[in-house]
């Protein structure tokens, strides 16, 4: 074993509560794509435990799981009903997520059966058009209706008010039918975005909800690689795949057992940093499919060593800056073969 996620239960717990106390209503947890690369099973448990009732998921394949796991949750399937695929959600009793007029129609045989409806308020992915003709969905048994806020990660934004009002007026014509707005940082934005049932996701695993606030989320994951071979390469000499790092002095160099393969952003060649026995140290060279080679010039370590590259020290989300990118698609891209490792 050459990389690891350690994932602290503590820590994912403690965002959970933070949760708890800033929300009015029901706090429900997105946990779709491997609970973001963290791990299904072990994340759904902690919730749980903690009185989760309310699970999001992306698709019916992700929803049988939990399901398999907590045999009392609510379990809403954001892609929502295919032709074919109704039969699986009713024998799991999965709430799909009706996004528009062909999905309710798919629907139409198991119209007593709850169903949530997801309205598009002003992001124009999912949903339907808010000028929705409430009359289409009688005698559906319509269990929560809700939007996606397009900049909640930026409360100021105009764009949320705007998106806000649309909502509350379909709201109205719904006529007591429970609501979800709030994703992570609508949900600690205030209760004008959360709505009765709030979807909290990358604040769970430590990721920062906003765009330009100090991040109130504790690290939850800390993922490390192994040194395979450390090697002295003198000055001048090429380190990694086309020769794109050399330098005028002697260096000492570390062989990580990790690449872009296990889910280090191949864009953090030549710019990126891990922490070696406390010290950041310098990507050098191409990150390649199941290597990356460090400069510990500068710091004492061995082959067999653990090296952060990213957790308490080197968050996440300083890591997908450097990658041009965010911490989302950091931790969810993490690969399967990276073992994943939860701690007390």
């Amino acid at each position: 074993m050459t990389a690891r996620l350690r994932i602290n239960r503590s820590a994912l717990a403690q965002n959970y509560r933070l949760f708890q106390n800033r929300v009015d209503g029901e706090v429900g947890a997105v946990v779709k794509a491997d609970a973001y690369g963290v791990g299904l099973t072990d994340v759904c448990q902690v919730f749980a435990e903690l009185g989760c009732r309310h699970f999001f998921v992306a698709q019916a394949a992700e929803g049988l799981m939990v399901r398999r796991m907590l045999a009392d949750a609510e379990i809403f399937v954001f892609e929502g009903v295919w032709p074919g695929t109704a039969e699986a959600l009713v024998d799991a009793d999965l709430t799909p997520v009706i996004n528009h007029e062909a999905q309710l129609a798919t629907w139409r045989p198991q119209r007593r059966r709850p169903v949530a409806v997801h309205v598009d308020t002003g992001m124009h992915r999912l949903g339907f058009s808010s000028d929705l003709r409430v009359s289409q969905f009688d005698g559906f048994d319509v269990c929560l209706l809700m939007t996606h806020l397009a900049c909640a990660d930026a409360p100021s934004r105009p764009e949320n008010g705007a998106q806000l009002d649309r909502f509350a007026a379909v709201a109205r014509r719904f006529n007591g039918v429970k609501t979800s707005i709030g994703n992570s940082a609508g949900a600690l934005s205030g209760p004008e975005f959360q709505g009765d049932l709030t979807r909290a996701g990358i604040g769970l695993y430590g990721g920062n909800p906003f765009e330009d606030a100090p991040n109130p989320m504790q690290p939850v994951a800390t993922l490390e690689a192994r040194i395979v071979q450390t090697r002295e390469v003198p000055a001048g000499a090429p380190v990694g795949y086309g020769a794109t790092n050399s330098a005028d002095h002697d260096r000492r160099i570390a062989v990580l057992g990790l690449g872009y393969a296990d889910g280090l952003p191949r864009t953090l060649s030549n710019k990126g940093e891990v922490v070696v026995s406390g010290q950041r140290c310098p990507i050098v060279g191409r990150i390649s499919m199941d290597l990356t080679d460090v400069d510990i010039s500068d710091v004492d370590a061995s082959v067999g060593d653990w090296v952060e590259v990213f957790g308490s020290t080197l968050l996440v989300d300083e890591v997908a800056a450097l990658a041009d990118t965010i911490a989302y698609e950091v931790l969810t891209g993490i690969g399967s073969r990276v073992l994943r490792v939860f701690e007390d």
